[in-house]
């Protein structure tokens, strides 16, 4: 590997690769095994500038992709197959094919974590963009149920998984302080882009119908997407040579011996089960608690929703820099179980319904957000996506099974809405009991910051 020195007054003019240097003085890294450039800014341009930029441009991916795949934008293309195209198809194959992306994103996202890991974040990410412009146009001409499970959930699965952890893993090259609050802005980006779209391909699917919809969205992604990876930029690091070198380690024992992973692993495998429940049943508890609503007001909880995680998902982040990543998923795990038992078992009212949706909002998806911000402070930065990834791994029975699971509760008690409450709530809160061996074992002071 070459290094070269460059000033921040003047522009490498060599003929290995421009860079024009982003703030302070720098360090060009020529990968010459891999055959591409990253960025090594000094230790002092961490935490801003060029790195803001980054952020910006994983949040874009986050909203285009991770966004339209999850349940507000899903939400709407299940309610126009039910109604338009496949009215007699059984809801449990609607819900399958909504749910498909996601199985996709955590089963294969062990792969393309371990992948990033060795070959870099942007090759991943360009072709996960690539992959996504081409199922969101094969979408549009698609004519049967068995044809959108290709392309909504094999092809956007996979999409999403070559993207994903590339972009959970990117702020920690470029904040050490607010790494935190970095992460946190990009995994909000999913709830920023599931809320406007839900909002906009709802008129669409009204004014032009299903196929032009999709096609007016892909061009809408096609510009998205390329002005985000323009914005994104590697940053080397001490070693990244030679653990590249060393090649791709699939399965590492190491952390399977470890107590403090599956305490980990266990928290994020049950806190899924009781996440899904109330973001797939709220339409519905609305409609029954509060009937004949305006079709507008009936969907607001939901967008509500989605909008109040967007904001619990910065925050958290925030809060991960000051009081410890560790510390942060507790807290927002045990009060997103506790918004469950205490407030959505006993409300019935419009008022009551829009105040779970923005307690319950605001703590449900902080997990996701510091994923990759509790791997940096258990094991360290030089595996993130790939232990990330791994991570996600857990969460697959939860997407397959958790809102399954709370549906049948919901039909085998008769409608009783208590009892599934008290089943999303209880597996929250033993996913929060799991983590507490990892928090103690690690950091066995209460109040220190971890």
């Amino acid at each position: 590997m070459q290094e070269v020195q460059v000033d921040s007054s003047e522009k490498l003019t060599t003929s290995d690769s421009p860079v024009e240097s982003p703030s302070l003085p720098s360090v060009l890294y020529v990968d010459e095994a891999l055959g591409k450039s990253v960025i090594s800014p000094d230790e002092d341009a961490l935490d801003g500038g060029r790195g803001w930029i980054v952020v910006l441009g994983c949040f874009i991916f986050s909203a285009a992709t991770w966004g339209w795949a999850c349940v507000p934008a899903w939400g709407v293309t299940e309610e126009y197959f039910r109604t338009h195209m496949f009215p007699g198809t059984a809801d449990s194959v609607l819900t399958a094919l909504g749910s498909l992306s996601s199985m996709v994103l955590t089963l294969v996202g062990i792969v393309t974590g371990k992948l990033a890991d060795r070959y870099g974040y942007k090759p991943l990410l360009a072709a996960g963009a690539l992959l996504w412009i081409a199922s969101m146009l094969a979408s549009a001409f698609c004519t049967t149920i068995w044809q959108f499970f290709i392309t909504m959930g094999l092809m956007q699965g996979i999409a999403d998984a070559l993207v994903f952890p590339a972009i959970v893993a990117l702020p920690a090259q470029w904040f050490k302080r607010y790494q935190g609050l970095a992460t946190g802005i990009v995994v909000a980006g999913s709830s920023v882009g599931g809320a406007i779209a839900s909002l906009i391909y709802r008129e669409l699917l009204s004014a032009v119908g299903l196929r032009k919809s999709l096609a007016i969205f892909t061009a809408i992604h096609v510009v998205l997407l390329s002005a985000a990876y323009l914005m994104i930029a590697e940053r080397a690091s001490p070693g990244d040579d030679e653990r590249r070198q060393a090649g791709i380690v699939w399965f590492d024992a190491e952390f399977f011996r470890d107590p403090v992973f599956w305490s980990v692993a266990g928290c994020f495998f049950f806190v899924v089960f009781g996440y899904l429940g109330p973001v797939f049943l709220i339409p519905t508890f609305t409609a029954e608690k509060v009937p004949n609503l305006r079709e507008l007001l009936a969907a607001l909880p939901l967008v509500v929703l989605n909008l109040s995680a967007a904001l619990g998902r910065t925050l958290v982040g925030f809060a991960a820099d000051f009081f410890g990543p560790v510390n942060s998923l507790l807290v927002a795990i045990t009060l997103s179980g506790l918004t469950q038992l205490v407030v959505w078992m006993f409300v019935s009212t419009y008022g009551g319904i829009m105040a779970f949706a923005i307690l319950y909002g605001f703590f449900c998806g902080c997990f996701i957000s510091l994923v990759s911000a509790v791997v940096v402070r258990i094991y360290g930065a030089d595996k993130v996506a790939g232990l990330s990834g791994l991570l996600l791994l857990f969460n697959t029975p939860g997407y397959a099974a958790g809102a399954p699971i709370a549906g049948a509760i919901l039909g085998a008690t008769g409608n009783n809405w208590r009892v599934v409450a008290g089943y999303g709530g209880s597996v929250q809160i033993a996913g929060a009991l799991c983590l507490v061996y990892a928090r103690m074992k690690r950091e066995p002071r209460i109040f220190a910051v971890y």
